[in-house]
């Protein structure tokens, strides 16, 4: 979720199994209240235009113990850091209901009518849907297909160093299941408001070297997702 001014930032690094995972929980000390588990569909023309030019349209479903919440989220071409790890991102996103994510996955509404339609609508946000309809032209956006996650959230308090003071953020812990039974697991951070991204990094690098993992920079979920749709095997 866009938290700077309509910008994602987040670090994302992917880890070699479940067990690097469990070990950054218990070097979070951080108890995970549920695991909920998402399920994230991807509306593109039949050419894929969208993901041609790095835009990403993406409906997503979270079922959590007690209910579950669709998310419509829009995001434009990513910037990474030299090493990869850390993305900005345009992004866009609302909650819709459960009709409205329905009358989406049979085609039966416009993404980014819905998108543009919404209460909170501000110059950001049509700013990316003219960018996207520009992208898509006059080809219908429809559901191709998706990948399921299962994410389990750590509020985290992150400690004070010489040069920063302490912070509270949230980790994410992934276990994607991509098309053609590929498994990836990742470790992501959204870098908190008012949060210096330096500071940012810098706990989080802490935190996976004292949980005595390496992570290593991958591509973005929704990349990777149309690659396994190709049916390429992912690295």
């Amino acid at each position: 979720m866009a938290n700077h001014h309509g910008t994602e930032i987040e670090l994302k690094l992917r880890v070699d199994d479940l067990a690097a995972l469990m070990r950054v929980c218990v070097a979070a000390g951080a108890a995970p209240a549920f695991t909920a588990v998402q399920r994230n569909e991807f509306l593109d023309t039949a050419e894929r235009a969208l993901d041609a030019q790095r835009f990403v349209l993406r409906l997503r479903s979270e079922r959590s113990p007690s209910m579950t919440t669709s998310y419509l989220t829009a995001k434009g071409p990513s910037q990474k850091s030299a090493d990869g790890a850390l993305s900005h991102a345009p992004e866009q996103e609302i909650v819709v209901a459960g009709e409205v994510a329905e009358a989406l996955r049979a085609g039966r509404a416009d993404p980014l009518q819905v998108l543009e339609g919404a209460a909170d609508t501000n110059d950001v946000r049509r700013a990316l849907v003219a960018r996207m309809r520009a992208a898509a032209g006059a080809a219908p956006l429809r559901l191709v297909g998706g990948f399921s996650t299962e994410r389990t959230r750590l509020s985290v308090r992150f400690p004070a160093t010489a040069t920063a003071a302490a912070f509270d953020g949230v980790l994410e812990l992934d276990r994607v299941h991509f098309p053609g039974e590929q498994v990836h697991h990742e470790v992501e951070f959204e870098i908190p408001a008012g949060v210096a991204i330096e500071d940012a990094r810098a706990g989080f690098d802490a935190l996976l070297a004292r949980a005595g993992v390496v992570g290593r920079a991958a591509p973005g979920k929704a990349s990777r997702f149309f690659r396994a749709l190709k049916g390429e095997r992912l690295n």
